[in-house]
């Protein structure tokens, strides 16, 4: 493996486990627009300080979530209809849902911010990165 794919694999597995860790904890519950917005803002470091994500692409979290099967009905908390959306291609479906969503707005900001404090209990910690 050469040095960039090695290192684009093991920071896909670190976002897998971060959204793992979410998930078991029930951390995105009442703030899954701001799970979206952290995931795409946010730059996101592990205990260690290791970075995990300075940001994703709409894209790479459709991927991320479809990857780790997240449930399709916490598009209902986003004020969408699951049943409006994709059905046979969850990539698709996913990408459709964060486009509709309006991931940038300052709903999903304030959550994003209170679920950025929720996360250091589970050793991550968020922050915004610093504009020049």
């Amino acid at each position: 493996m050469t040095g960039d794919f090695a290192e684009l694999i093991k920071f896909m597995d670190s976002i897998d486990q971060f959204l793992l860790a979410i998930k078991t904890k029930s951390l995105h519950l009442g703030r899954f627009l701001g799970l979206l917005n952290l995931l795409v803002a946010y730059r996101i470091t592990d205990e260690s300080g290791q970075v995990l994500s300075n940001g994703l692409t709409f894209k790479q979290v459709s991927e991320k979530l479809k990857k780790n099967r997240w449930n399709p009905d916490d598009v209902e908390t986003l004020g969408l209809k699951s049943a409006e959306l994709p059905q046979r291609d969850r990539l698709r479906f996913w990408y459709v849902a964060i486009v509709r969503a309006g991931v940038g707005g300052s709903k999903a900001s304030m959550e994003a911010d209170t679920l950025a404090k929720a996360i250091k209990k589970i050793g991550y910690e968020a922050q915004l990165p610093v504009k020049n």
